[in-house]
């Protein structure tokens, strides 16, 4: 009598502790995952940015993760999945690896947590073992129904990676260091979309989720750069998480572990910036130095705000500051199509980003946002005019913000509007080179940093985004900088101090011609602008005049 006593308090402790930790994953990892280390076998207990981890999945489903190498981020993968297939029936988890034996190290590591779980966890005895009904080297079934196949990439037909499994977790681990991974993603979505829809009908826990290391933006590590870009832009269905290792306590606390792991590497710079400090490498063609490039991925500055706008999001990064002077540029796209709308705002003197905006929206709506912009900080606009960027052109300068709005002088003409062509061009590119290059600090947002570095050179000679990525910030951003370096307007007065300022912003500009820059050029050149009928001139300065540039 005292027996069964004693096994049904057992069973009921057993199936409380199966029930909590079917809710807590973090309880689970803590009190029955082992891990095989030297010397032994020890339980995982997840830290802080694990648990951050595996709970986004839990909440978003899709997650793009940037990390550095050996910090623990595929054994919490492995973790999870083996939560999953123990806790829910009939998941399907795949894992696509670079190599047949990464994708076969990574089944094995899940198969072995699952193993060493008590016998009272697993599902019931199958035919190869307690829990299991079928065991290969990469790949599993349990009894539950719920399965686990891991993967390369065959080069020879990257587009048959898992046909035919109904896949309710992805894993695609080291993603930039696959080749083909953009085929046989694209290959896998329609069934992997399907299959996930089911499980989230069923209240079965779905996801996708992409690793790596950073590589290259081009070649083999394009998609994974892609992704990584998007997702860091808040753009499609992947949330972006980054993992440095000094974001692990147990691991900055150890001055041993980064000097270790620097000699592991034979103290190659490229090799510790890729693997270690987050750093995706310069490739053949990209515009800019390999130097800027690294500088770039240092942008770690969240926005003050965020504010969502006809499907885009604000980002504001200073609060605007009376008395200022901003620079504006405006880049437009239609709603439909492969590019997007931007929208980017700069400190005019110390040229220190203070707003941005993305989107794809309408135009008229797009229009709004620019308002926005302009009441917010007033200055200079500077909106790029072909296409679609014409309606935005006219709509602002029939509005209330029309003195703001830049005026090129083409031929005898101010029109509104800065057009894009082979004599503009050219020197946009200049003047986002020079100033990105010796200022790099400037750019406070993390999605116009990662499409700088996602310029290329052409060998037609053309900079622009590499396909599948986007240069729409930096095209405002490259509207703005053309303006402040090749031809500032600016509102003035009669008094010295203002026409000491002007000097002072020529010179910041390294403008050489300083001399001919006389009082009485710009005062005559004021006269002129606030006695002309056309009320977009007053106020405002011809600056190429001035030099005889016209």
């Amino acid at each position: 009598m005292k027996t069964n006593v004693n096994q049904k308090k057992i069973i009921e402790e057993h199936v409380q502790e199966y029930i909590r930790c079917s809710q807590d994953f973090d309880y689970f990892c803590s009190n029955y995952v082992y891990i095989e280390i030297p010397g032994g076998d020890t339980l995982l207990n997840p830290y802080d940015k694990q648990s951050e981890l595996t709970n986004l999945i839990q909440k978003e489903h899709y997650v793009v993760v940037l990390k550095s190498r050996q910090i623990g981020i595929s054994t919490i993968t492995q973790a999870y999945i083996a939560w999953l297939i123990i806790f829910h029936d009939n998941v399907v988890a795949g894992i696509v690896s670079k190599d047949g034996k990464e994708a076969t190290d990574f089944a094995r590591a899940i198969r072995g947590m699952v193993e060493k779980l008590p016998l009272w966890m697993k599902p019931a005895k199958g035919l190869v073992g307690p829990g299991f009904s079928k065991r290969t080297e990469q790949s599993f079934i349990l009894t539950n129904g719920s399965k686990v196949y891991a993967s390369p990439v065959a080069p020879n037909a990257p587009d048959k990676t898992f046909r035919g499994k109904a896949l309710t977790f992805l894993v695609i681990d080291e993603a930039a260091f696959i080749k083909f991974v953009e085929v046989a993603w694209t290959s896998m979505v329609s069934a992997l979309s399907t299959s996930q829809m089911q499980a989230r009908k069923a209240g079965i826990p779905y996801g996708t989720l992409v690793l790596s290391t950073p590589n290259k933006t081009t070649g083999k590590g394009k998609w994974f750069f892609d992704l990584y870009s998007r997702s860091a832009a808040h753009t499609g269905i992947f949330k972006e998480f980054t993992i440095h290792w000094r974001d692990i306590k147990q691991l900055s606390s150890d001055p041993k572990w980064y000097k270790t792991q620097c000699e592991l590497f034979d103290n190659d710079p490229k090799k510790i910036q890729q693997e270690l400090e987050l750093k995706f490498l310069p490739t053949e063609g990209s515009f800019f130095e390999s130097s800027t490039i690294i500088k770039l991925q240092e942008v770690n500055i969240d926005p003050i705000e965020i504010l969502k706008l006809f499907n885009g999001e604000v980002w504001k990064f200073e609060e605007p500051i009376r008395g200022r002077h901003y620079i504006t540029g405006v880049d437009t796209a239609p709603e439909y199509g492969e590019d997007r709308s931007g929208i980017t705002v700069w400190d005019f003197e110390s040229l220190e980003q203070v707003w941005e905006y993305q989107t794809k929206c309408l135009v008229t709506d797009f229009v709004k946002v620019v308002k926005v912009a302009c009441s917010m900080y007033p200055g200079t606009l500077v909106i790029e005019s072909n296409s679609y960027g014409n309606q935005v052109v006219e709509a602002m300068d029939q509005s209330e913000f029309t003195t703001m709005v830049y005026h090129e002088k083409r031929g005898k003409i101010l029109l509104p509007g800065l057009a894009t062509t082979g004599k503009t061009r050219p020197l946009m590119i200049d003047s986002l080179y020079s100033y990105i290059s010796k200022f790099p600090e400037i750019v406070k947002s993390k999605r116009l940093a990662l499409e700088l570095i996602g310029l290329i050179t052409k060998t037609s000679g053309r900079v622009e985004a590499d396909e599948g990525t986007h240069d729409d910030l930096a095209l405002a951003t490259s509207c703005a900088f053309y303006v402040r370096k090749f031809d500032p307007p600016l509102m003035v007065s009669s008094s010295q101090n203002t026409i000491e300022n002007f000097k002072d912003i020529l010179m910041m500009n390294e403008l050489t011609n300083l001399d001919i820059v006389t009082n009485e050029n710009v005062m005559k050149q004021v006269k002129q602008n606030m006695t002309s009928g056309d009320s977009r001139k007053q106020g405002f300065m011809d600056v190429l005049k001035l030099y005889n540039l016209e």
